[in-house]
């Protein structure tokens, strides 16, 4: 899906700002505090993170993108939001950032795990917002290091809470989501079995996946059994090519149609 004929990303996030005064601009009070400290011991209300919040969201939604400027801006903390369609343009971007909100699903085809890493390795928090609902996807997410997941469909405040909580050190789940991704969870696959179980649950001859993958066919059974005994050992059986592809589609490995 491409958004070539709409204005986004960075620049929209620099429009937007510029628009709103009050998108990125530290509270008064905040700056008064600046200008006169307080001589006073500091308490600690258990709030780790002060002054206004910054956050990124990486989403190739228009519409998601404009509602997280507009909604996020709420007292009593300011959220400055930079915004853009894939990690790598959000990072190129160079805006400073406290979070980042980050869709599973992206135009890019980009890897949900490696873009969680990613946004980890530039010391930046992940809180997952989405619509996915294929509990396996969203685990996978969240045991590659997000601290938390919201859905698109639940209250711009409660997205608000979430990122409060997650900026101060916590994690965000809500009921639902926990008992969803407790149900939901995949085995551990190594990529050249995630590589061997998209090509074949795609559709693909044994042989002409192995062609694809460099080895033999033998090799490929192998890599199959492999995923097979794992899923069995987690309670979801993967015997038949038709199951396989099952849970390709539940796993997140395959477009479902």
């Amino acid at each position: 899906m491409s958004h070539s004929s709409w204005n986004s990303g960075p620049r929209y996030a620099e429009r937007m700002i510029a628009r709103d005064p009050h998108l990125g601009v530290v509270p008064p009070a905040a700056r008064r505090g600046a200008e006169q400290p307080d001589a006073s011991p500091a308490v600690d209300d258990g709030t780790a993170h002060r002054g206004p919040v910054r956050v990124g969201a990486v989403d190739d939604h228009p519409a998601i993108l404009s509602g997280l400027l507009a909604g996020l801006s709420q007292p009593p903390r300011t959220f400055v939001c930079a915004v853009a369609e894939t990690v790598a343009e959000l990072l190129d971007f160079g805006a400073a950032m406290d979070i980042v909100l980050l869709d599973l699903r992206l135009a890019d085809d980009s890897d949900p795990e490696t873009n969680v890493h990613t946004l980890i390795e530039h010391g930046l928090p992940v809180l997952l917002y989405t619509q996915e609902r294929r509990q396996p996807l969203v685990a996978r997410a969240l045991q590659a290091g997000a601290s938390g997941v919201v859905g698109k469909h639940e209250p711009m405040s409660t997205l608000a809470q979430a990122v409060s909580r997650v900026v101060d050190g916590g994690v965000w789940f809500s009921a639902e989501w926990a008992e969803a991704i407790r149900s939901g969870i995949g085995p551990e696959l190594a990529p050249r079995e995630t590589e061997a179980i998209t090509l074949y649950a795609a559709g693909l001859p044994l042989k002409s996946v192995a062609t694809r993958m460099g080895l033999s066919q033998e090799t490929v059974k192998q890599y199959l059994n492999r995923c097979r005994a794992k899923y069995a050992a987690v309670g979801r059986p993967a015997q038949t090519k038709t199951e396989l592809y099952r849970r390709a589609i539940e796993d997140g490995y395959l477009e479902a149609p």
